[in-house]
């Protein structure tokens, strides 16, 4: 059976701007969505069922037998509306932005990427007028402030890279979208696609894939200018390149949690502990884990054995989630 793909469109003030425009590329691809869904992130959401321009695109989405919801968000901002999407229960998720129009072979293209050793693909995502060279752009995490990202530029060859943004097809329900980063979620897709790599996986750019970013002045995070919440999200990511080269452990459980978690841990690559009982099994405390990574619940074992619909033993679910 083929892997199935949602396509996932975060929406924010755009509903008569660049939206209809993505829409229409969407349905228009030349390899179909599996399943769209639209998350109305809108501050006073409207009913767009009674607009006559998104009548046609639910009438086009139904003559073409693709699955579609429109779905109101928590107005908690994209990191939120893409975790939802990444655990919607689809083997890929193609996440679009609602200013960035993909030409009409961008998912056949990132599609042909959907292999075992893949966890992320994107192409180009063009801003004009100035479209940069970045044929010698690494890719790399540890040059991210030194290089432009390399989708900025038109794309001729293909290549691994560390990261990526925007917008990019991705295995699905792998890693976990940090969802402790405030409303405007500042390098939430380069922290999800890094969380890719740091897993194991490739992360791929590639050629004959080109998106357009309008980059819409209005809507999306760009309603939002308080400059602390930057800040506030440039301090997680700094810190989770920080602790890169360690295994994050978050033991916020319980003391039998963590006698089962010590016959894991002498397996762990190089752990970071953060635990509730140092007696039990020695670390930092957990107030600190949530100050330096904004989200522990990424970590609840609970919560990803229910995600998983766990079959097995707690340890063996530790070793799933650490090892």
């Amino acid at each position: 059976m083929q892997p199935k793909v949602l396509c996932s469109v975060a929406t924010r003030g755009r509903y008569f701007t660049t939206l209809p425009l993505v829409l229409n590329a969407i349905i228009n691809q030349t390899k179909p969505v599996d399943k769209l869904i639209v998350f109305d992130d809108n501050d006073e959401p409207q009913d767009m069922r009674k607009e006559m321009i998104y009548s046609y695109f639910f009438q086009m989405l139904d003559a073409k037998k693709i699955e579609w919801e429109w779905r109101f968000a928590g107005k908690k901002g994209q990191h939120h509306i893409h975790q939802a999407a990444n655990t919607e229960g689809y083997d890929w998720v193609w996440r679009c932005d609602d200013d960035a129009i993909p030409e009409p072979n961008v998912l056949e293209n990132l599609y042909r990427w959907v292999q075992p050793s893949v966890g992320a693909v994107g192409g180009s995502v063009l801003t004009l007028p100035y479209i940069p060279d970045t044929s010698l752009v690494s890719g790399k995490i540890d040059n991210i402030d030194n290089e432009p990202n390399i989708q900025w530029g038109n794309i001729k060859v293909t290549k691994q890279v560390e990261h990526l943004h925007c917008t990019f097809l991705y295995r699905a329900g792998v890693v976990d979208y940090n969802t402790g980063l405030s409303r405007v979620a500042h390098r939430e897709e380069t922290l999800f696609t890094y969380g890719l790599r740091q897993k194991g996986y490739e992360v791929v750019a590639v050629p004959d894939a080109v998106t357009w970013h309008m980059k819409n002045p209005q809507g999306g995070i760009r309603s939002e200018t308080k400059r602390e919440m930057y800040e506030h999200d440039e301090q997680i990511f700094r810190n989770v390149l920080k602790y890169k080269d360690h295994t994050i452990v978050v033991l916020n459980c319980g003391l039998g949690d963590h006698i089962v978690f010590s016959h894991v841990l002498p397996a762990v690559r190089n752990p970071l502990v953060f635990t509730c009982y140092p007696e039990v099994i020695q670390g930092r405390p957990i107030a600190e884990a949530q100050q330096l990574f904004g989200d522990i619940d990424t970590w609840n074992i609970y919560k990803k054995m229910d995600q998983w619909g766990w079959k097995n033993n707690l340890e063996s679910a530790y070793r799933k989630m650490y090892l």
